[in-house]
């Protein structure tokens, strides 16, 4: 009875371990995309754990932008390795959040296949490269459509959130 009771702990245990050693995983895992974070006025940045750079948020971003892990671009799927994407969203009118800037990653020898290719991976908006580090590329998709009307309260401060590549650039640390 003690050599049962024995081999049933065991086996508990070799499937407790068992069962967290699934758990985890080399590959970037996204989060569910309809689930917001909102960015916060005591937030300075996002951090990608998975890639290693930090996006240092620019001041006029607090409380106004929702950041997704996903691999949706408008309305297109993305084959990168790891990407984030910040949407602008008016909290006053609750209105659905419109994408203004990707962040995402990519194998330098998959990046450098695309550009032989000279493959557009957004549909609509080409990439940036923004930084380079141990065999990844870092691109910023930036969108500069405006999905209001330019003239509107709403489409004037959907125009101050979106980021030139430059201001992308020089707000990744890596």
């Amino acid at each position: 009875m003690t050599l049962i009771k024995k081999g049933a702990t065991t086996l508990a245990i070799a499937g407790a371990m068992f069962a967290v050693a699934g758990c985890s995983s080399s590959e970037p895992r996204q989060e569910d995309p309809n689930i917001d974070s909102v960015i916060q006025q005591s937030e300075q940045g996002y951090r990608n754990t998975t890639v290693g750079y930090t996006f240092t948020y620019p001041q006029n971003w607090q409380n106004s932008i929702v950041q997704r892990d996903t691999f949706e671009w408008n309305g297109k799927n993305i084959d990168a390795q790891n990407m984030s994407v910040f949407y602008y969203k008016n909290f006053e009118r609750n209105s659905e959040p419109e994408p203004l800037l990707a962040l995402a990653a990519y194998p330098q020898q998959e990046w450098e296949q695309m550009q032989r290719q000279a493959k557009d991976r957004s549909g609509t908006t080409p990439p940036h490269v923004i930084a380079t580090k141990n065999n990844q590329v870092l691109v910023a998709y930036i969108n500069t459509q405006n999905p209001y009307d330019a003239d509107s309260v709403q489409g004037q401060q959907y125009a101050r959130h979106v980021l030139t590549p430059g201001q992308v650039q020089s707000a990744i640390s890596w």
